[in-house]
């Protein structure tokens, strides 16, 4: 007879797919008999909430996929990018292993996104490339280091921008799969560089069959083959990145060595984490209740911080009104690039974005 276990999913939405908490919903399905309640015994949040502190008296286990670190003067357990070992209270899961793609088409097209069984890249297959290099984004409050580079590789050839960022197509994209796919190279630059910090856009890349152009996490090539994808950190500066790209696109039998190389370094399993981290949530579950609990702040000291949180909640929620608004009553000259290359200098100034 399975344990009966209470518990709540912050922003829950169970028809959709991609509803926060639903691979984990799924993972504790398989050993207990879950019960979804307002009178939580265990609360799942993610950083863009704080419903989670209606339930001071439940266990608290935050998932995020942004670059943060846990809170744990606020949660109980946390499953994040972090490289770090906190007693058992925190477990490593990059976004990358639980969504790749978030379009239906391309999950079905993707084939293995755990790179566990490749397929041979011919010379057929690099004749059927259309194009030099794909960027793919609708975030311009990013490091500028992906503006940057966008400018300076498009100096040496064309680079199609299928977003809504530096968008180069004028239609609106419907697979970033295909799109990546009919492109020898793709640009994947994180939002931001931090030790751990890898999301799903290099993936996306190695998917597509291109050869990512990456820059991010300092530590990506202890998960992936730096010999399969062109890594900014070991070059001095965009310009030798450009350099680098410009040698593998003017040399086939370079660019087929290196789509040939493995993509994943020596011992690394996806699927081995993710059961992994079935283990790391079962332990959380099958210790008792009372057992559970791993948060021993002072109250008042708590408090303060919780109230912190609330504050920063609610600043969060009028800007991002004040956005929907100020994107609304843009719409009509989104297509005028003075007004698109204003904005974006206006924002980055507003959000401190260097």
């Amino acid at each position: 007879m399975k344990k009966t276990i209470r518990i709540k999913i912050c922003d829950f939405d169970p028809n959709n797919p991609f509803s926060y908490g639903l691979f984990f919903l799924k993972i504790l399905k398989k050993y207990y008999d879950v019960q979804l309640s307002e009178n939580p015994d265990y609360v799942f949040s993610h950083e863009s909430t704080t419903t989670y502190l209606k339930y001071p008296n439940a266990i608290r286990i935050l998932y995020t996929g942004e670059n943060i670190h846990p809170n744990f003067n606020l949660y109980d357990y946390a499953i994040s990018f972090d490289h770090m070992d906190f007693e058992d209270r925190h477990f490593r899961l990059p976004v990358f292993q639980l969504a790749v793609f978030y379009r239906q088409c391309d999950i079905e097209n993707a084939g293995d996104t755990d790179f566990k069984t490749m397929r041979p890249f011919t010379k057929d297959d690099l004749a059927a490339k259309e194009g030099f290099c794909s960027f793919v984004y609708n975030n311009y409050l990013a490091d500028n280091a992906r503006g940057d580079f966008f400018k300076k590789l498009s100096a040496y050839k064309q680079v199609d921008s299928g977003g809504n960022y530096l968008n180069t197509t004028g239609t609106e994209l419907t697979s970033k799969l295909d799109f990546d796919r009919k492109r020898k190279f793709a640009i994947a630059f994180e939002n931001s560089s931090r030790s751990g910090y890898t999301t799903e856009k290099i993936l996306t890349a190695f998917a597509a069959d291109a050869i990512p152009i990456y820059y991010g996490d300092p530590r990506i090539a202890e998960v992936f083959n730096p010999e399969r994808f062109i890594n900014c950190a070991d070059y001095p500066d965009f310009d030798a990145v450009v350099a680098r790209v410009k040698e593998i696109d003017e040399n086939d039998e370079l660019y087929l060595e290196i789509m040939n190389r493995p993509i994943l370094m020596p011992g690394i399993d996806f699927a081995k984490d993710r059961k992994n981290l079935e283990v790391f949530l079962r332990h959380i579950f099958d210790q008792p209740l009372s057992e559970a609990r791993r948060r021993r702040i002072n109250p008042i000291r708590a408090q303060i911080y919780e109230e912190n949180e609330k504050h920063i909640a609610r600043y969060r929620a009028i800007t991002n009104q004040i956005r929907k608004i100020l994107a609304l009553l843009y719409r009509p000259f989104k297509k005028i690039p003075f007004f698109e290359h204003f904005k974006t200098i206006l924002f980055q100034k507003i959000y401190s974005i260097k």
